[in-house]
């Protein structure tokens, strides 16, 4: 009966030791993982709240677009010329146009104003931002952010 207990307290303090160990190993291996940069700048503002030294502002827009980063795949906007687009047409949406011949047409034909104006088509980089009305830009004071975008699309469901 002694020997009993007495392996039965050898293992429970071995269980006790390898559970220790392996939360002593983990705690030591997530200490290696860097969440975040320990080298990080405090960002300082100036009056107009621009990130001084940053390409970002304060809310995390970039200031400065380099245009040379988009190219023109697609015209923005549907018209009439869809079907001679190659690249879009083999895949199926949301990625492309594949099967939804008559649905562009459809749409195309009751819409009255489907191109940009001159002035907007002739920029060689258009800035565009979709806004939703779920309340997460409520009470934000981007109105003027968002007026600075040269096309601005409204998504109701958003």
């Amino acid at each position: 009966m002694g020997l009993l207990v007495f392996v039965r307290n050898l293992l429970l303090a071995l269980c006790l030791f390898l559970v220790l160990g392996f939360l002593y190993y983990s705690a030591w291996k997530l200490h290696l993982l860097q969440w975040e940069d320990s080298n990080s700048v405090v960002l300082s503002f100036d009056s107009a709240g621009h990130t001084l030294g940053s390409e970002y502002d304060r809310l995390g827009f970039l200031l400065k677009l380099d245009s040379k980063l988009f190219s023109k795949p697609a015209p923005m906007f549907l018209d009439d010329s869809f079907r001679k687009w190659a690249r879009i047409r083999e895949f199926v949406p949301p990625f492309g146009i594949k099967g939804q011949d008559n649905l562009i047409k459809a749409i195309l034909s009751v819409t009255k104003e489907y191109r940009l104006t001159p002035a907007l088509d002739s920029l060689s980089c258009r800035r565009c931002i979709i806004v939703g009305n779920g309340g997460v830009l409520a009470n934000k004071s981007l109105g003027s952010r968002i007026d600075d975008y040269d096309i601005v699309v409204r998504e109701p469901r958003l």
